[in-house]
């Protein structure tokens, strides 16, 4: 399927996130890099035609199996850089063009949750500033070309 959508419709766009496929289980989290990778090594397409885009879990106190030390996964300095190290090696390069936060540490309503309540915050979020600044070491290492978010909201 990559062959036939990269070499000959011309796809150069890939996106994967560490937790994929969905739904997201231990025994199959990360696959989809690996599914990438494998195809990358032996696909004859040069690495800098492909733009590959990955994404770090935000919090989950539910998804403990990502994260090496069986922790609950967050958005922080710590996180972010196992994340892309892992996420490297399973898809076989040395950058990804485009890291994006797949959804918040800060308590907001995603996938179909109630509306937004102030109230439902959490005393522990990770700040910006933490997060940015783990952002910019990676992109200072050449490990990372840009960063984004997925699911956001505006408020």
């Amino acid at each position: 399927q990559l062959d036939y959508a990269v070499k000959e419709r011309g796809l150069k766009f890939m996106d994967t996130a560490e937790m994929y496929p969905v739904p997201t289980e231990a025994e199959t989290q990360g696959r989809t890099d690996k599914y990438i990778g494998s195809w990358m090594k032996t696909c004859g397409v040069p690495r800098e035609e492909l733009t590959i885009a990955t994404k770090v879990c935000g919090f989950s106190d539910r998804i403990s199996w990502v994260r090496d030390a069986g922790a609950p996964t967050r958005v922080n300095r710590e996180q972010i850089r196992e994340s892309v190290e892992r996420s490297l090696q399973r898809l076989g390069t040395d950058y990804i063009d485009l890291l994006q936060i797949h959804w918040p540490d800060r308590m907001v309503s995603l996938f179909g949750a109630e509306a937004y309540d102030e109230a439902n915050q959490r005393e522990n979020d990770v700040p910006f500033g933490e997060q940015l600044r783990a952002f910019e070491e990676l992109h200072k290492e050449g490990r990372v070309r840009h960063f984004g978010v997925s699911n956001e909201t505006s408020f």
